[in-house]
């Protein structure tokens, strides 16, 4: 068997990887919404929303939105189909909310957005959301693995909680007599020995399943599925 050593980390990435997609899960690599840089993040096909995704493709919403601002805004502006108690709001009253100024909202923010189909303006220069975004997908899991350090490794999975639902570190089988297992436990965070070779992969410890602490970059998170034409093709499925 070779030695450790000579494996590389994007070869222990991509082996994992292949195992999480013969389990049925949908991933992408290299997720950075502000909290450093996942390997990899995992969605569940279960947990994909089909019906959005047809939506979305339908109103060619195609670009993927990777400003936790984005979401920021959308929350603030109504519903174009909206029946019950529609409100309005226009670009000084959004202003108030998100805290940028008004250049960079107008030419930047809004104008992406308008652009891709996202909302747009009426004569009287109200702004309405078109289709309602929505998480195309709940559930997001984040994986940070190490040869080596997997104290850090530890440290960068935790950061991961704010945007996933579950976080966890992965690293190889000739390391795990170092790991304290408590830690993980106490914070939290799951752990998976796994090795490359064989393929063998075991979850030694299964997180609880918990919200994100920012819903924003959860939703960004997401978008990187969609930038990366996975959830586009399931929505013609």
């Amino acid at each position: 068997m070779p030695q450790i050593k000579k494996l590389s980390e994007k070869k222990f990435v991509d082996r994992l990887e292949e195992k999480f997609l013969s389990e049925g899960f949908l991933t992408t690599r290299e997720v950075d919404v502000g909290h450093g840089v996942a390997d990899l993040v995992l969605i569940n096909k279960k947990n994909v929303n089909k019906k959005k995704l047809i939506k979305r493709k339908t109103y060619n919403q195609n670009k993927k939105l990777l400003h936790q601002k984005y979401f920021e805004i959308l929350e603030y502006i109504p519903d174009l189909n909206s029946k019950i108690n529609r409100k309005k709001i226009v670009i000084d009253a959004l202003l108030k909310k998100v805290g940028v100024s008004k250049p960079y909202l107008k030419y930047h923010f809004l104008k992406f957005l308008e652009e891709n189909n996202f909302i747009k303006k009426d004569k009287n220069n109200y702004y309405f959301k078109i289709n309602g975004w929505i998480p195309l997908a709940k559930n997001t899991i984040a994986i940070e693995a190490k040869l080596k350090n997997w104290k850090r490794g530890f440290y960068q999975a935790n950061r991961y909680k704010a945007f996933a639902y579950k976080s966890y570190l992965a690293i190889p089988f000739n390391i795990s007599h170092l790991v304290d297992k408590s830690l993980f436990i106490k914070h939290n965070i799951g752990l998976i020995f796994f090795n490359v070779y064989d393929g063998k992969k075991e979850i030694v410890f299964e997180p609880r399943n918990r919200k994100p602490s920012n819903r924003y970059m959860a939703n960004m998170a997401i978008e990187y599925f969609w930038g990366n034409n996975i959830l586009k093709k399931l929505s013609s499925i």
